[in-house]
């Protein structure tokens, strides 16, 4: 056996599921795992998949398995990689959205709420992300992200990435129509993901608020090296060929190999001053 599950939930269908992948988490993971747990809408089951863990991740999500029956918890013996663990997650999961929540961020206590709301309220969407703040290390405030709220907006966008993954929620029938994440990938899943979305004619959507804390540090930058970039460029330049993406779509998708090999510092400063510029946070009337 290759992965174990401890404890299982109750057999029946919330209407959610909270899916987070987590590897060598420690030591955020706790301020994750009770954003979620502390949040207003209680009809979720929390799907967290422990993709080889060798710090106390294990421990910290077992001990929380044994307090909260919402949470279910799949244990791989061996590092499989995100786009396994999402692939994986979305088709173990029981509800019909699927929330995805990253294992060093933050959920604000309305958020599912806010989501399941506006899933009822606009039954033709089938992915909604939101707006998120920026903090840093010791939870500080950096910037509030923005992100195009309209579908029209996004599709015309999906080249610059335009949703935040980790605020996203989704139709789990409907991603799995397009295939679902995959499993091959190690980075980029989401990227990748909606150009098929928007290949297959899904509906998309942010909601004009932050509704998680996205942990921005230089663990985050570093994670953004050269090799995860190229990755990402990969991705960006076959996404814009399957959805016939105009040409200043393919050159700005290049552009980030040349600030991956900047230092971290310096990395900063730019992204602030791209932000002046991304056309992520344009207005919706361009």
């Amino acid at each position: 056996m290759n992965s174990t599950r401890t404890p299982s939930a109750p057999m029946r269908c919330p209407d959610v599921t909270v899916l987070m992948g987590v590897f060598n988490a420690s030591p955020r993971l706790e301020h994750a795992l009770r954003s979620v747990l502390q949040q207003t809408f209680r009809d979720f089951e929390f799907l967290i998949i422990d993709d080889g863990s060798t710090d106390e991740s294990g421990d910290v999500l077992r001990r929380f398995a044994t307090e909260d029956p919402r949470i279910r918890v799949i244990s791989h013996a061996t590092n499989r990689g995100l786009g396994a663990v999402l692939r994986q997650g979305v088709e173990q999961a029981r509800g019909a959205l699927v929330a995805r929540m990253d294992a060093d961020d933050v959920s604000l206590p309305q958020r599912l709420e806010r989501q399941v709301e506006f899933f009822r309220a606009h039954p033709d969407v089938d992915v909604a992300g939101s707006y998120a703040l920026d903090v840093d290390a010791e939870g500080r405030g950096l910037r509030e992200r923005r992100v195009p709220i309209s579908h029209e907006r996004i599709v015309e966008l999906v080249w610059s990435n335009p949703f935040i993954h980790t605020t996203v929620m989704f139709r789990r029938d409907a991603i799995l129509s397009v295939g679902s994440y995959a499993a091959e990938l190690q980075r980029r899943q989401d990227y990748d993901l909606w150009f098929r979305c928007v290949r297959g004619g899904l509906r998309f959507a942010n909601i004009p608020e932050p509704l998680v804390q996205y942990h921005f540090s230089d663990v985050t930058m570093r994670r953004n090296n050269v090799r995860a970039t190229f990755d990402q460029v990969r991705i960006g330049l076959r996404g814009c060929r399957l959805v016939r993406a105009p040409l200043r779509a393919y050159v700005a998708t290049c552009l980030p190999l040349l600030e991956s090999a900047l230092p971290p510092p310096l990395r900063r400063r730019i992204l602030a001053l791209k932000s002046r510029f991304d056309p992520r946070t344009a207005s919706e009337a361009r």
